[in-house]
């Protein structure tokens, strides 16, 4: 079974609507990134608004070789913008000591820090690359073996570098990321996976087919795992299943086999986020998405059309207010169609 030819009215429908979901999730990652921050980097620190030669000032003596954890603080919370982060780059030097402090032996000036570079990864592109570079290797370390503080902290400022373009995650997965990231998603701290998961959204975004070949049935395993789990957060179940959906567009336009097993898991995730949270678009989109993917193997068809929970799901979006999940839905139900599966579906149910 092909997938819905581009000129289809279903795949017209879906790019109509691609602008208002990547502004609705450019929206939910602005809030998430917000909270996160006012967790990770003590943003009340923020209020003192220092001004740019007083920055400078902080920056030049972080260059000192006994620098304070007041200094780098000052520094880290107030290099967030563009322009500080332009600021900070310019220092010669200032770099360098930001590098030699995160591989020293002080942890809490290690931690201080992997913050400020997640705050430096905020700016331009130019220091984005410049980060990799410089302190890819590190963080990329810190990740798999640092303690769960610092874990954290390097994958969020991971998540961040990658965040940039396709180019600095094509650096950073050089780099060795993607099988530390799928390592660290089996840790026994939620924070480190709440990051890790922030850095894999970042990272699977792009569709990079090399991908394939990097992940293995096993991450594949833990991340469905994951999404089962049932004190998994709101914001986290979203990010799971948006990395799940770009994970599975990879496996289905190279063929590579998704079993029924599979499908149940995201159609009983589904199921699970209705009865917690109605229709939520930024869970429920993502998950219609992946049974979108899985729905070009027959199998996975004539397990939906005879699945009274998906029969369910159909009439309930179908009633909802979302537009763009309708059309996402709708592709699931043209792949049914294609294989003949629709008559068995219609038995069943009535779409609304």
């Amino acid at each position: 079974m092909q997938e819905v030819a581009v000129d289809d009215p279903i795949q017209r429908l879906r790019a109509e609507n691609r602008e208002e979901l990547n502004a609705f999730r450019k929206k939910d990652r602005e809030s998430l990134f917000k909270q996160r921050r006012l967790k990770l980097f003590e943003v009340e620190a923020l209020a003192a608004n220092i001004s740019a030669e007083q920055f400078k000032k902080l920056v030049l003596q972080l260059k000192q070789k006994k620098s304070s954890i007041e200094v780098l603080r000052g520094v880290k919370n107030n290099c967030c913008t563009p322009i500080r982060t332009e600021t900070f780059f310019k220092i010669d030097g200032a770099f360098n000591a930001l590098i030699r402090i995160l591989i020293g032996n002080d942890a809490a000036m290690q931690l201080e820090a992997a913050a400020c570079l997640t705050n430096l990864a905020c700016g331009s592109h130019k220091a984005s690359k410049r980060i990799i570079k410089g302190a890819g290797p590190y963080l990329i370390s810190f990740i798999g073996s640092g303690s769960h503080y610092l874990q954290d902290q390097s994958a969020w400022a991971a998540g961040n570098l990658a965040n940039d373009c396709s180019e600095c995650f094509s650096l950073l997965k050089a780099q060795g990321l993607i099988p530390t990231l799928f390592s660290a998603i089996k840790s026994s701290s939620m924070e480190v996976i709440k990051s890790t998961v922030y850095a894999l959204q970042a990272c699977t975004k792009y569709g990079d087919p090399d991908l394939r070949s990097l992940i293995e049935h096993e991450n594949l395993k833990d991340l469905l795992n994951l999404v089962q789990q049932k004190d998994i957060d709101k914001h986290t179940l979203s990010s799971t299943a948006f990395i799940l959906s770009n994970i599975y567009y990879l496996r289905a336009s190279q063929n590579c086999g998704i079993s029924n097993t599979e499908a149940e898991i995201i159609l009983n995730c589904l199921c699970d986020s209705i009865s917690n949270y109605g229709i939520e678009i930024s869970i429920a989109l993502p998950l219609v998405r992946c049974l979108g993917f899985m729905s070009i193997e027959d199998q996975v068809c004539h397990f939906l059309s005879e699945n009274v929970n998906f029969h369910s799901i159909v009439v309930q979006v179908f009633n909802c207010e979302s537009y763009s999940l309708k059309v996402e839905l709708l592709w699931v139900l043209t792949n049914i169609a294609d294989s003949y599966e629709i008559l068995t579906f219609l038995k069943h149910t009535v779409v609304m």
